[in-house]
């Protein structure tokens, strides 16, 4: 029997005041999926990009939401190994602002009850991002050192958290006012409003990093990443921040990003470095196995509290609009979340 939830939706783009909230149709659920009653949901800087209308493949009409992790309530046919009262998590892309919805199984990884609910999603879409792009893309040795840049953000944070996990040296560029943050994750802060960040990335690391994971893109690329990386380290691009700031596309930085990213194939041949693109929703869809199995150890890590992810802010479901706004404001280290 079909029934009703309350969701945040965006029939237009626009700033925050196209999110509002909803009842929208729930039919039970299909195919292979669940429905789930959804405990907390993570604010994504995509979920900004796509209010904007920039986000490729993704229109208005739409209910944002990245990722969420809840209970489920209801299989549908054909699903196995799972079962209502499952304790569950889930990287969406959409349609996760809401107290309940359908989502295929194939996508569920198991949630320790422990877990606070604000912490295990902080580990989903941030998680994921962080742990891949560390143990899966550029794979630094212990003893090695890594650059972070935005270390005081979700991603930035649990990728000081899993490299200190791995013995690995984390460098964490972020503003004056996320050195505690940065510090309290093991990692080494440089302050990027004042400090020149590759030269004194090199310094720390005696000689440069072996990866330097960058949202930014454009010129900072090439002038603060690579410049950074020692020979044979790799820059790992996971975002285009200059091009999208503020959730709106920029069309000269996307002009610079184009031109800065027009790198030389022989000045990185011959310091054996590379640039590598990182895209956590690519990685989900191209390699599930890997999927399933990074989010069990992550949960498995942060159930026996080997971390700490750090959940700056938490509202309600209601107050998405004004979630979105603390997030592009950058005035909260950490996680935003949204709790139906």
């Amino acid at each position: 029997m079909s029934q009703t939830t309350r969701a945040i939706r965006m029939d237009k783009t626009g700033d925050t005041g196209v999110l509002k909230m909803v009842e929208i149709p729930l039919p039970p659920p299909g195919p292979g999926e669940v429905q789930v009653r959804i405990e907390a949901t993570g604010v994504a800087y995509a979920d900004i990009v796509m209010r904007q209308g920039v986000y490729p493949g993704v229109k208005a009409p739409v209910v944002p939401g990245y990722d969420f992790v809840g209970r489920i309530e209801a299989v549908g046919p054909g699903v196995t190994g799972w079962n209502p009262g499952d304790r569950v998590a889930a990287l969406t892309v959409t349609g996760s602002y809401a107290e309940r919805r359908n989502v295929s199984a194939e996508w569920l990884a198991p949630v320790p009850d422990s877990i606070d609910a604000g912490k295990a999603v902080a580990c989903v879409l941030n998680g994921l991002t962080a742990w891949q792009m560390l143990h899966r893309v550029a794979q630094p040795l212990a003893g090695e050192a890594v650059l972070v840049h935005g270390a005081g953000g979700g991603v930035g944070g649990l990728l000081l958290d899993f490299a200190r996990l791995a013995g690995v040296t984390a460098i964490g560029s972020a503003s004056a006012s996320k050195k505690a943050a940065v510090e309290a994750k093991g990692g080494l802060h440089i302050d990027y409003k004042s400090e020149d960040v590759a030269a004194r990335a090199i310094a720390l690391s005696d000689g440069g990093v072996v990866a330097a994971y960058d949202h930014i893109g454009g010129k900072h690329l090439k002038s603060v990443s690579i410049k950074a990386l020692r020979p044979g380290g790799t820059a790992v691009i996971y975002g285009g921040y200059d091009v999208t700031k503020g959730g709106k596309l920029r069309i000269g930085a996307a002009l610079d990003a184009y031109v800065g990213g027009m790198l030389s194939a022989m000045s990185l041949f011959s310091a054996s470095q590379g640039v590598v693109g990182y895209n956590v929703t690519s990685w989900r869809d191209a390699r599930r196995a890997a999927y399933r199995e990074d989010l069990a150890a992550i949960f498995a890590l942060l159930a026996e509290e080997k971390f700490d992810p750090l959940v700056g802010a938490r509202f309600d479901l209601s107050e998405a609009a004004q979630a979105q706004t603390a997030l592009e404001t950058a005035k909260v280290a950490g996680k935003i979340v949204l709790a139906p």
